[in-house]
């Protein structure tokens, strides 16, 4: 079935009910449409894609900013079957960016190309719009749609096996290796909401949160309410406003958007009044990357009373491959945080529903194509985090799958055939079947000494210890294990000592004698593109090596 079959039905259900709200940029202004409007809007949009050529494969890149005009568009574009491709952000101003951007485009192999005036103006004289066979305005399409001559019903084709079909193609971040084009399907989306609604959420909730993550929520008469500022620019009161104005009850945000948000309730409880800051808000789910349980320590207890007795703050632990994988709540969170402290790593919650998890072996294996299990549990079985499941997808883009696909992200069983996705994260299973991680494969610092360091085995006790941000990462010769600390302001000399009067601790916790090393980062550390969380190691390395 097609995943707007579901549109419809919602549309028959409650017609005049708002499915999206997008905020204006600088503004508390939010452009607003209903069910109906979105299925009517999106079906002449499907009609003029028809009538310009556009089918069902079509690959097409989207340049349009998040917007109710760019809902529509996508929705048309889900009716047909044609297959928006949505990049991660790149810096078009950088002579390196245009070329990564090029290759991109030349490896999908796209059809289309969809964008305001500007940017297809733009895209020419920087050479982007590769060999795109069919080019139109999102000015164009706008018009056309909001001429209510236009109007014309559109019938999804029941014929077409859609459980298969590609809905779309999201883009990795590039911060962890190439950029990829992941293919999710409409079954991938079924299951999405699927897991939405066993999560408990319905046609009552108001979801807030960023555009990428809230594109099928109201498939199930959730309202969502969109803020496309970035995660860093997101400020905390704009964050609690939106959810009291909204009567919000479930919300997704970025580590950084959540800091800001605890530094805001903060300063709001410098009285201590003991009042809610969020009191419809059951559930926040936090994710792309882990935080504190300090950040945490200070919004559980703004969040509703009708919150699960395990929490309202539910750390999610997902992939653009793959989302949600798995997830904890705060009282877990709280209850594994000495462990974490002690040198064991950040604890992941169970597997959502659906989801199977397995920890394979990723080094010194004689065929990265066959799966084979790490034998016990424990920290002392580290492997490579690899999973299966409904939400999973199930290969790459075009020239993608065979540059980055088969072997590479994907494990075979022997026994009965199921593939496997590896995620490129480390980790292990402890005898409650929790997934606790300790780093990216590429991030692991293999001493000259024989011994292997884990980021988040590390980090978090230094971070923890002295309230900073710290990235371990490969040094130039890698006989010391080097830790880079972001600069917040703290007298160094004084931070520094205490760095190096921890390294006993270190050393014991992790029951080995090691040399680490210390060193200030002047600034803030590089972060990736889209949560603007995940720190980029290479780079801190690179200027290691420099410095």
């Amino acid at each position: 079935m097609n995943i707007l079959s579901l549109l419809s039905k919602m549309t028959k259900s409650f017609p005049n009910k708002i499915a999206f709200s997008f905020r204006q940029d600088y503004s508390n202004h939010y452009d607003e449409i209903s069910f109906k409007e979105l299925d009517q809007k999106s079906s002449i949009v499907a009609h003029y894609l028809k009538n310009n050529g556009f089918e069902r494969g079509t690959k097409t890149l989207v340049l349009v900013r998040p917007s109710i005009d760019f809902i529509i568009l996508i929705y048309g574009m889900f009716k047909i079957g044609v297959i928006p491709l949505f990049l991660s952000n790149f810096n078009i101003s950088d002579s390196n960016g245009r070329k990564q951007l090029r290759l991109i485009i030349k490896r999908a192999n796209i059809n289309a190309l969809i964008a305001s005036r500007k940017i297809l103006f733009i895209s020419f004289f920087l050479r982007l719009r590769g060999t795109s066979e069919r080019i139109l305005s999102m000015n164009d399409i706008k018009n056309y749609y909001s001429n209510s001559e236009n109007y014309s019903d559109y019938t999804i084709d029941s014929e077409i096996n859609w459980l298969e079909e590609p809905a779309f193609v999201k883009y990795t971040t590039g911060s962890t290796g190439p950029s990829k084009g992941v293919i999710y399907n409409h079954a991938m989306l079924h299951s999405h909401i699927d897991l939405l609604k066993s999560q408990g959420l319905n046609k009552d909730d108001i979801f807030f949160g960023r555009s990428g993550t809230l594109i099928v929520h109201p498939l199930i008469g959730i309202q969502s309410i969109i803020h496309t500022s970035k995660p860093k620019l997101t400020k905390g009161k704009d964050i609690v406003e939106a959810i009291n104005n909204w009567s919000v009850t479930a919300c997704f945000l970025s580590p950084p958007s959540a800091i800001n948000l605890s530094n805001y309730l903060k300063k709001m409880n410098s009285g201590d009044s003991g009042n809610k800051a969020m009191p419809t808000l059951e559930r926040l789910y936090v994710g792309g990357e882990t935080v504190s349980p300090e950040i945490i320590r200070v919004i559980e207890p703004h969040l509703s009373q009708n919150s699960s007795k395990d929490g309202g703050f539910h750390l999610v632990y997902g992939a653009t491959e793959g989302f949600p994988l798995c997830q904890i709540q705060a009282n877990q969170i709280f209850q594994t945080e000495e462990e974490t402290k002690s040198g064991n790593g950040i604890c992941l919650g169970n597997a959502v529903g659906g989801v199977k998890i397995r920890i394979l072996e990723f080094k010194n294996s004689l065929d990265n194509s066959v799966a084979l299990d790490v034998e016990g549990k424990g920290i002392s079985e580290i492997g490579e985090i690899s999973v299966s499941g409904p939400v999973v997808y199930s290969k790459l883009i075009s020239d993608d799958e065979k540059e980055f696909g088969g072997f590479l992200t994907w494990a075979s069983d022997k026994n009965d055939g199921s593939v496997w996705h590896r995620t490129g994260d480390l980790g292990y299973i402890d005898d409650l079947n929790r997934v606790w991680l300790v780093g990216r494969k590429k991030h692991r610092v293999e001493l000259s000494n024989g011994i292997t360091l884990y980021p988040k085995q590390i980090e978090p006790i230094l971070d923890s210890m002295f309230g900073i941000r710290t990235a371990l990462v490969n040094g130039p010769d890698n006989n010391h294990a080097y830790i880079i600390i972001e600069d917040g302001g703290e007298d160094w000399n004084i931070l520094s000592n205490k760095l190096n009067q921890s390294i006993s601790i270190l050393c014991k916790l992790l029951k080995s004698d090691i040399d680490f090393t210390f060193t200030l980062y002047g600034k803030e550390f590089p972060v990736d593109s889209g949560h603007q969380a995940k720190i980029r190691r290479e780079e801190l390395s690179h200027w290691l090596s420099k410095k």
